[in-house]
């Protein structure tokens, strides 16, 4: 997760030549707060897998791929946040519903942060704002991620049980996502 702050502090810093502008104090309090979002809303987003899965009677594992957390250093210095350090791995008799359910557990886990997070945008000034905007756009661009209909995400899932509870989550995340930069 620490890969991933640092990650996350270059981008919101503009990429490689916005780090040079902003300084090393920006740069530091960027990458605490990052830090204390990102753990934030990817154990969330995890735990909710989790008892989604044990709702449901089946076993769920996090397991971390470390080259994901590379891949999204390499990335933020180009000014785009690319993460993947892990998947949830369930194991058990489920349907391809419950395993559409307990995919879509943590994405809505993410976009219902980011709602959370832009409604409370306009009632903020400073730096409660910044973390505000901050807390939207990661957790609406992480539902987005998770939901591209590809193998393993759980948009693949989602999209294979319920084409239309898919295209509702990923256009809420959109919406999410473009109010987070309007307000």
């Amino acid at each position: 997760m620490a890969l991933l702050s640092v990650a996350m502090a270059i981008v919101l810093s503009g990429g490689l030549a916005g780090l040079y502008r902003t300084g090393p104090g920006m740069f530091i309090l960027l990458l605490a707060i990052s830090a204390v979002l990102i753990v934030f809303s990817f154990l969330l987003h995890e735990l909710a897998h989790k008892f989604t899965a044990q709702k449901y009677g089946a076993w769920a594992e996090f397991r971390m791929y470390p080259g994901g957390l590379m891949l999204a250093i390499v990335m933020s210095l180009f000014g785009f946040l690319f993460a993947a350090p892990g998947a949830v791995y369930i194991n058990g008799r489920i349907t391809e519903e419950m395993n559409g359910r307990i995919s879509m557990a943590g994405p809505l886990v993410n976009l219902l942060l980011a709602t959370g997070a832009v409604a409370f945008v306009p009632f903020t000034i400073g730096i409660l704002s910044d973390v505000a905007f901050m807390m939207a756009y990661f957790n609406a661009f992480l539902a987005l991620f998770n939901m591209l209909p590809i193998p393993p995400l759980d948009g693949s899932k989602i999209f294979r049980w319920n084409r239309g509870a898919y295209i509702a989550m990923f256009g809420w995340g959109i919406v999410v996502l473009a109010l987070a930069f309007l307000i």
